[in-house]
């Protein structure tokens, strides 16, 4: 575990040294929170999606993305330096190499989580509208772990596959999917054969599901309820989970042998 701490620990330093952690994890999703608000109080707060119990879960998976670009980013550009190749002969097992990268991204997350968490609280202050409890915060968090894992996961994955230069653009790809097929800004409950094709992605069950925590309305009315069709999401949600596991560990093992 020394290892993967001391590896965990090198990643943090590099992050940190680099202002995009900055503007798009952290600054990104507070200002599109902010602008969406405003966008919901000018509209007289008819647009459901809008309002603060449905946008906050819908830019917390959004926010993970950008975590996925960022991870991708960083393994790419240390296997473009060597800096992996160097490691390579030291004692170090692709499980170490995983962990302290996943380790970061999770850490990332989470802070996007709680940042976004606590600008929904000062919102609903300013604004004097109900806001979810401690409980349901906690709830939230939970209900949004898959995904975290699965972002942080294809970002490791694509940083090994894929070098600094095609690697983002394949995670603007996905960034893009996730924001418009993720229900996030669109009210995908209205749009029949799309909405179906969006519950076998991860981004819109994710979606749905934190709405159930904060007890969102639907733009058709009424409130999103643990039935059926959200727990069926589950499957799309935990079948890409566990291909982003396997996959992120089967191409960082192949990528260290054949560099070796």
């Amino acid at each position: 575990m020394s290892k993967t701490f001391n590896f965990f620990k090198r990643n943090i330093k590099e992050l940190l040294r680099d202002p995009m952690i900055y503007i798009f994890c952290l600054g990104f999703p507070v200002v599109m929170m902010i602008i969406f608000q405003i966008i919901n109080n000018a509209s007289g707060g008819h647009t459901s999606m809008f309002e603060l119990n449905a946008l906050l879960p819908a830019i917390i998976m959004f926010s993970y993305t950008f975590v996925m670009l960022t991870m991708a980013l960083l393994v790419s550009k240390d296997r473009q330096t060597f800096f992996l190749k160097r490691l390579y002969s030291s004692p170090m097992r692709p499980i170490n190499f995983i962990l302290g990268y996943f380790l970061v991204g999770f850490a990332v997350a989470i802070c996007q989580t709680v940042i976004c968490i606590i600008l929904g609280l000062l919102i609903s202050l300013i604004s004097k509208v109900e806001y979810i409890s401690f409980g349901e915060v906690l709830l939230l968090i939970v209900s949004q772990l898959p995904i975290l894992i699965t972002n942080v996961l294809f970002g490791i994955l694509f940083g090994t596959v894929f070098n600094d230069k095609t690697a983002p653009g394949i995670c603007s790809v996905f960034i893009s999917l996730s924001g418009m097929l993720g229900g996030c800004w669109m009210p995908l409950d209205t749009m029949g054969g799309l909405e179906v094709f969006c519950r076998f992605l991860p981004f819109y069950p994710s979606v749905c599901l934190g709405r159930v925590v904060t007890g969102a309305t639907k733009t058709l009315g009424g409130v999103y309820v643990l039935d059926s069709t959200i727990l069926l999401g589950f499957i799309p949600i935990a079948v890409f989970m566990v291909g982003s596991i396997v996959l992120s560990i089967v191409a960082f093992k192949k990528n260290m042998v054949s560099d070796k």
